[in-house]
């Protein structure tokens, strides 16, 4: 199956591409591109944002958005890979850890950008603090759907690799400081 590229899509198409009754693109695709979304959000913060400590983040924050990109690409093509082996094939098991090694790369790089919403909340633009709560709880949509992900495509998994375990508590952590992170938001609009 040959798809277009999900980055060159317009959104209507894009969301349409979703909606359509085809197996790819679907969640764990939307899970990284609603993270690429919040990465989108940081970077704007940071450019109207004067302090130099800030700086950093706009690229770090556009290049973390490309990777979620990627891996939303990524995420379609094991699918469809999964999905054309069937349940029967030999390699079956190995194609289901592979399916979940995307969300999980995908909720590790969304946990990596609590550090960047910390450092904007503290030291960037507050006229755009309501940007900052929106790229948290974009990332809380990120790293739910990716947990939520890595669970269907290991649930009949025997031995699930320690890598993939670890992203649970990975997530728990950052989901807890993105909350957190969102209570001071709403506290600084009030």
């Amino acid at each position: 199956m040959n798809m277009p590229l999900l980055s060159e899509l317009s959104i209507s198409n894009y969301l349409s591409s979703v909606a359509a009754k085809k197996p790819v693109p679907g969640g764990g695709a939307v899970a990284a591109i609603v993270g690429a979304e919040a990465c989108a959000l940081q970077a704007k913060v940071a450019i109207f944002s004067s302090n130099s400590e800030i700086t950093p983040i706009v690229e770090s924050s556009i290049k973390t958005q490309k990777r979620l990109l990627d891996l939303a690409e990524k995420d379609s093509r094991v699918f469809l890979a999964l999905m054309n082996a069937g349940r029967k094939s030999k390699n079956y098991e190995e194609l289901l850890i592979e399916a979940a090694r995307v969300p999980v790369e995908v909720l590790r790089m969304s946990v990596l950008q609590v550090s960047s919403l910390k450092t904007l909340l503290k030291l960037g633009n507050l006229i755009l603090v309501s940007d900052i709560g929106i790229s948290a709880l974009l990332l809380i949509s990120s790293i739910r759907s990716s947990l939520l992900n890595i669970k269907i495509n290991t649930k009949s998994i025997e031995s699930i690799p320690e890598d993939i375990l670890l992203a649970e508590l990975l997530a728990e952590k950052a989901l807890k400081e993105l909350e957190s992170l969102c209570l001071e938001v709403e506290d600084e609009i009030h």
